[in-house]
């Protein structure tokens, strides 16, 4: 192993942030690809979801059929919410653990540098928003797989009078 003394904490300084800044890219990256590839489950639940709702508005007598991909599009959209959420937990861990060390380690060796730590914490910001825009669309997807499933079950298992479903995809006020 080759250890490189850098005697200027100035120096020291802006190589520590050049490398923390690379962190974080490669950080944001991974947690914003995570976040997309479980929507993108949440989106293929949604989809099948749809196709159960075509189908039974277009054969209502095949109702076992209809039943098993009832139950196939429910399980679809709550393994895919878990999922999502599983994946919520892992990113929101990843940034708890980056945060730790830029207060615990990184954040005392940008001091000699004027700036760099101001720099450093709005880096971190901005690394972090699109892995919060990943986030915020995954739960939006999520609500809407609950929703869902809420008016299926609500239109499946109550009814005619106790509950409609709206003609329009907007809940009714009460």
């Amino acid at each position: 192993m080759h250890f490189v003394f850098i005697s200027d904490p100035s120096t020291l300084a802006t190589n520590v942030k050049v490398v923390f800044t690379c962190l974080l890219d490669q950080v944001s990256q991974y947690i914003t690809d995570e976040l997309e590839r479980a929507r993108e489950s949440l989106n293929e639940a949604a989809a099948l979801r749809e196709r159960f709702m075509l189908s039974t508005i277009v054969s209502r007598r095949v109702a076992a059929a209809a039943a098993s991909a009832a139950e196939a599009a429910a399980a679809a959209g709550e393994s895919s919410f878990r999922s999502f959420m599983v994946v919520v937990q892992r990113c929101a861990s990843s940034v708890a653990i980056v945060q730790q060390y830029f207060a615990n380690c990184i954040s005392r060796l940008l001091l000699p540098e004027d700036g760099a730590h101001a720099a450093s914490c709005e880096e971190m910001a901005t690394a972090m928003s699109s892995a919060e825009i990943a986030a915020y669309k995954g739960l939006q997807k999520c609500i809407e797989t609950v929703m869902a499933e809420v008016d299926w079950l609500l239109s499946a298992e109550q009814k005619a009078t106790d509950y409609r479903l709206p003609d329009d995809g907007i809940a009714p006020d009460h």
